[in-house]
């Protein structure tokens, strides 16, 4: 069962209660949000890798930084990682670039790095040229000294490969100059949206979760450097074209149990959670429940807990409208049912951001978790503060 509120003003939800701010910065697309530190004030400010540059804006005046401009890199950006890449200390950015929004030869990676750069403007290394590239995260997968980058690509290459090449990239000694070592991870899967790097399995190993469109995977390194591939969730496999899943991330329920977080199927129209039968063992197809289906072209997915309770929140960016009565904009799930099977609904400011992605963390230290959403068809970047009692 799910139950419904919908909202509308500056402050919004009923036992969630969340004030928009809505910022000075205007977008292209705002393909990518973090937020991190980034002049060292132990303040979280705002990052964002827009169409044709990658900017910051400083908490808490908001000011604007351009430290990627137009030109710099070949359109559309599409993602970053945050890293200290060349061990001098500072944060550098990994950027997928050259986007082409298809199945096309196009897709360049390189990193960013404040030295070297030119005024505000950073540098800009190549590290090689992987076609579709979609979403890139460092995360350390090869157990070894430092994290690796790993690549999800949109599209598998029709004449070179059968599916999406899912790979990590190894940091070398001199990443200016040095080629970066490629691992594959895995071939198989056709369609990728996202992945998620998180030791799922609690053996201290990070692993990695994707979400494509044979559903959710589990991929596990073995000891001997091969990957294991395990199906968790079916996704949407009745919907054409697209079926499948675009979306992954793993929240906690109210008894300490996961649960898996999903847009179904590809850029879809169902949020869905996934949750383990206690009866059958991790490695099989999880219980799937769908929260919501009356959105169009979901496209973030976070889970973190907002409220103090016992459990995390679903937090869904939807991009687009689907009428003049079910709108775009944030969304909130809360877990109200022990087993996942049931989430309290509360549609959070409808029609304001066509929400390309968003981020989530603690941005002015009061102790409650804040919500960073950037537009596309918007091209805003707005702020929703965590007022919750």
């Amino acid at each position: 069962m799910l139950t419904a509120s919908l909202f509308a003003g500056n402050v919004f939800g009923g036992d969630l209660k969340f004030e928009g701010e809505q910022l000075e910065t205007n977008l292209g697309v705002g393909y990518a949000v973090r937020l991190l530190d980034m002049n060292g004030d132990d303040k979280l400010d705002i990052c964002i890798v827009d169409q044709r540059r990658v900017l910051w804006l400083e908490n808490p005046s908001w000011t604007e930084h351009e430290i990627v401009g137009d030109g710099q890199t070949n359109a559309d950006n599409v993602a970053f990682a945050p890293h200290d890449i060349n061990g001098d200390g500072q944060l550098d950015f990994a950027l997928a670039a050259g986007w082409g929004g298809g199945n096309t030869p196009r897709g360049t990676i390189q990193w960013i790095t404040a030295e070297g750069g030119k005024g505000d403007h950073w540098a800009v290394h190549p590290i090689r040229i992987e076609p579709t590239t979609h979403r890139i995260r460092f995360a350390n997968v090869l157990g070894d000294a430092k994290p690796e980058l790993i690549v999800a690509p949109l599209f598998g290459q029709r004449d070179r490969e059968p599916g999406v090449r899912l790979i990590a990239l190894e940091i070398p000694a001199n990443p200016q100059q040095d080629e970066w070592p490629v691992h594959l991870i895995d071939d198989s899967l056709p369609v990728m949206h996202n992945f998620l790097p998180i030791d799922f399995t609690g053996n201290g190993q990070i692993d990695i979760l994707s979400a494509s469109y044979e559903g959710v995977h589990l991929h596990e390194r073995q000891e001997d450097g091969s990957w294991k591939k395990t199906q968790l969730g079916s996704g949407d496999q009745e919907s054409r074209p697209s079926r499948g899943a675009s979306e992954v991330k793993v929240g906690k329920l109210a008894d300490g149990s996961k649960y898996i977080a999903t847009i179904e199927p590809w850029h879809g129209n169902k949020v869905v959670v996934y949750t383990k039968d206690k009866d059958k063992p991790l490695h099989s197809l999880w219980k799937r429940y769908v929260l919501d289906d009356q959105l169009r072209w979901g496209h973030a997915v976070w889970c973190t807990n907002l409220d103090n309770d016992a459990d995390d929140e679903l937090i869904i960016g939807v991009r687009d409208d689907e009428s003049d009565s079910t709108r775009r904009g944030l969304r909130l799930f809360d877990p109200v049912a022990a087993d996942g099977s049931e989430f309290k609904r509360t549609v959070i400011d409808p029609g304001a951001v066509a929400i390309e992605d968003l981020a989530v963390a603690d941005l002015n230290d009061d102790g409650k978790a804040d919500v960073v959403a950037v537009g596309r068809q918007t091209h805003n970047v707005k702020i929703y503060w965590n007022k919750t009692q």
